[in-house]
């Protein structure tokens, strides 16, 4: 039974009590960031905004800035706890700034391949690493005073067809490796709500699925709400009854007064809307947004300064040093003259996907190489060139655009539907609009117009590409004649849509001198819309000719390679694990002419590198927030050492890459079974050896495990299975042979009695100084000695002899210990 869009349910004569309906507004949203208030229940209005890489702006404008953090892979490689802690302080932070009450974050989905096209939101392959980091982000969130709503339950790993796919997860997968990094979340953090995913799993969409829910609701005892993600609900009484506590964005269209209906209706039973309301409730005494409550007080605010220098440790923290031939890095000052910047990410470097949650940049913004020529001074020749053109249009405004009067950016107007009248208009500095709720000028739920006027001077003659797009139908014209028409998308994934801010393109040849472009869309009545133009314009000349030549005649070579924003995307997935073939051809090119090349890699994921062999260093850069400059001269020079390591498995051809060549079928169903074991245990069932392995990485030093020793209490048999096993610990030893202090990251597998495969179940970093040793102890995950008992629906664990191997990475054979359980 379907209950929403203006439908209601009649509702009978009854001799029984009449239900209690009070409250029933808060499971809906009011609009598209704030939950609904009440005055009976003293609850007000929640802000709710996107913020896994930071604080979004809820009007959708460039000019509402925050500081852009690292990205959930590069937060991964950190391996470090305390300090993933301190980012999501500092969101928590902004936050706060901002009158946020909820940011919508982490994103604790697995990527389960490299493919995934989120996969940059993601923290790790491996579930329990993904639980223990992102829990420590939730509690520096949450110690602020700003709740997380962390994302997305479960198996949301496919952008494909997102809101129609069918994860297909065997319960044993689905508890072991999916559901637990949530659990870890809940266990250690209690995020103040988790967000159901848009896919379907075994059949059923995640806000409809009582199993799902019930297992956080009942089986972990989780205390927070359970809201959809945005349009993920489309059915009132299934929602409703499998335990969904809000529905998001409003005004509700299931929830709400349907879902008061739904009781009223006797179709729903009454304790399912009062736990709602009471959840609801919940949030809003922890978020201090009820009547006569208090406000939660921060656990630390941070200067301007201090936030920076957080970023910029960060991120060095997260770089992975894949090669270093020859002692190539730190690159010493006093030994080099002339060194060559090459790439386009050294100028433009990526720090987010194209996702909806997209972040503009809060203050100054140091690019890369603007850092490393600071940070190598006026004794060193710093040359630049790009080698590549970009492979997809930009925004007017970053090709130079003017509005009509001559104002840098471009012209906004808002027009009423069915005549010229403008009814708003003003001068931006993007090209590419949304609007969550009310259009400006014209209100919600109003048809219009939204154009965009801007002015492009041409120095010469050239051939453009000029492309257009939105949520209703789109025109182009350029000097007043109508070149394009595109058609309005399909309405089932309007997030994705907007996300992607997808245009269909001309190209046509331009003549010198200013040339004014019109992009106009006309809508229909929706909760969102959005309008797009691009343009780019042709090289007549190879920009790597340029680029080669440069490099050939320079002591040293930084080439700083990567993904763009829109090669990220949230609604789609990509084809192949290879950065752009042009990133892959400048490496070549440059490698080929001076054998002193380093390689910054600025991407979200798991790439290929076939070049890596022919390069003297190489660097894994990730996503790392808008510090990335700053921490990257810092490591090139030596001030700050790489101590990052590999948070997902690195394949050396995309046909090694879990499920390759398997996808949705005909019903859009995606069986997970293709693809498992994934991550490092793919690797180690298949044989096939990664490029680079999980938990791999180099410094600037070398290290040797020494000794390890493990310790078990006495009457470990005596457990609950649920909790695993408690007080397992690893003593071990690790030195460092080298010439400098650094550190590295020690890593406990374990295997279970009559299992072949392994998985993480502890990790610690150890600070050792140059020759010398250093002891820790790692405490053993206890969940990890769980498995999953499909046919009895329980936890047990494995009695006899676990084996516990100590290693640096997953492919290391390192120390192998023993404990009976």
């Amino acid at each position: 039974m379907t209950v929403g869009s203006g439908t209601g349910i009649a509702v009978g004569d009854t001799a029984q009590a009449r239900p209690d309906l009070t409250g029933a507004e808060l499971t809906g949203g009011l609009n598209g960031w704030s939950t609904t208030a009440s005055t009976e229940y003293g609850v007000e209005e929640m802000v709710l905004l996107d913020g896994p890489v930071g604080i979004v702006s809820k009007a959708m404008d460039e000019r509402d800035t925050s500081l852009i953090m690292p990205s959930g892979t590069a937060l991964a490689a950190t391996w470090n706890p305390e300090l993933v802690s301190e980012v999501g302080q500092l969101i928590g932070q902004q936050g706060r700034e901002r009158g946020v009450n909820v940011v919508l974050g982490p994103n604790l989905n697995l990527p389960r391949s490299p493919l995934s096209g989120r996969a940059f939101e993601m923290f790790s392959e491996d579930p329990f690493l993904t639980g223990v980091l992102g829990a420590a982000w939730v509690q520096g969130l949450q110690s602020q005073g700003v709740g997380s709503c962390t994302k997305h339950v479960v198996a949301n790993d496919t952008e494909t067809e997102r809101r129609r796919m069918n994860s297909l997860v065997d319960p044993v997968t689905l508890r072991e490796t999916y559901l637990r990094p949530f659990e870890t979340a809940v266990r250690s953090a209690n995020p103040w709500m988790l967000m159901m995913a848009y896919n379907r799993v075994n059949g059923t969409h995640c806000s409809q699925h009582s199993g799902l829910i019930g297992i956080l609701k009942n089986d972990w005892q989780y205390d927070g709400v359970v809201v959809s993600d945005w349009f993920g609900v489309d059915d009132t009484v299934g929602a409703a009854t499998a335990g969904l506590d809000l529905e998001m964005p409003g005004p509700a269209r299931y929830l709400g007064a349907h879902f008061a209906d739904a009781v009223a209706a006797g179709v729903v039973p009454e304790p399912r809307l009062r736990d709602s309301v009471e959840r609801v409730i919940r949030l809003a005494d922890r978020s201090g947004q009820r009547s006569g409550g208090t406000a939660p007080l921060p656990a630390r605010l941070r200067t301007q300064e201090e936030q920076r220098d957080v970023l910029t440790r960060a991120a060095a923290a997260s770089f992975v040093l894949l090669e270093n031939r020859d002692g190539m890095l730190p690159l010493d000052k006093s030994r080099i003259r002339t060194l060559a910047v090459v790439g386009p990410n050294a100028v433009k470097p990526c720090f987010q996907g194209g996702t909806f949650a997209t972040v503009r940049p809060e203050g100054e913004l140091v690019t890369p190489l603007e850092a490393i020529r600071e940070a190598y001074g006026p004794d060193v020749a710093v040359l630049y060139e790009p080698g590549t053109v970009p492979s997809s249009a930009l925004p007017l405004t970053e090709l130079g655009s003017t509005a009509p009067d001559g104002t840098s950016g471009v012209l906004l107007e808002i027009l009423a539907p069915d005549a010229d009248e403008v009814v708003y208009c003003e001068v931006r500095q993007t090209s590419s609009f949304v609007w969550f709720g009310p259009v400006p000028g014209l209100g919600a739920g109003i048809p219009g117009r939204a154009r965009i006027t801007a002015r492009l001077r041409l120095e010469s003659a050239a051939r453009w590409a000029l492309g257009a797009g939105g949520t209703g139908i789109s025109s182009l014209s350029v000097d007043g004649k109508r070149l394009l028409e595109v058609p309005p998308p399909a309405p089932d994934d309007v997030m994705g849509v907007v996300a992607r801010a997808e245009t269909q393109q001309i190209t046509l040849d331009l003549p010198a001198g200013e040339v004014e472009v019109v992009v106009e869309m006309a809508f229909q009545p929706g909760r969102v819309q959005a309008i797009t133009a691009v343009a780019a314009p042709e090289r007549t000349s190879d920009p790597l000719t340029d680029a080669v030549a440069v490099a050939a005649g320079v002591e040293t070579v930084i080439v700083v390679v990567g993904d763009e924003q829109a090669s990220s995307r949230e609604s789609a997935d990509r084809t192949t694990a290879a950065l752009d073939p042009v990133c892959d051809r400048l490496v070549e090119a440059v490698a080929a002419v001076n054998r002193e090349t380093v390689v910054v890699v600025n991407a979200s994921r798991a790439v290929l590198l076939p070049w890596a062999d022919k390069v003297k260093a190489l660097l894994m850069t990730w996503f790392p927030g808008q510090e990335f400059g700053r921490a990257l001269a810092s490591v090139l020079t030596g001030s700050t050492a790489p101590s990052g390591r590999l948070p997902v498995s690195f394949p050396a051809q995309n046909e090694d890459i879990p499920g390759w060549g398997h996808g949705l079928d005909a019903e859009l169903t995606l069986d997970y079974a293709a693809s498992e074991p994934m991550g490092y245990k793919h690797f180690e069932a298949t044989g096939r050896p990664p490029r680079y392995p999980f938990g791999f990485g180099l410094g600037y030093t070398e290290f040797a495990l020494v000794d390890a020793l493990a310790a078990a209490p006495a009457g470990v048999r005596q457990v609950n299975p649920e909790d695993g096993v408690e007080g397992v610990s690893v003593q071990v030893t690790i030195g460092n042979t080298g010439p400098f202090t650094g550190r590295d990251v020690v890593q406990i597998y374990g295997t279970a009695p009559g299992e072949t495969g392994f998985r993480l179940m502890g990790f610690t970093a150890v600070d050792v100084t140059a020759g010398a040793t250093s002891a820790a102890r790692i405490d053993v995950d206890p969940l990890g000695f769980r498995r999953w008992d499909a046919s009895a629906s329980q936890w047990v664990v494995p009695s006899g002899d676990w084996e516990l191997r100590v290693a640096r990475n997953a492919a290391d054979e390192g120390i192998l210990c023993r404990i009976t359980v």
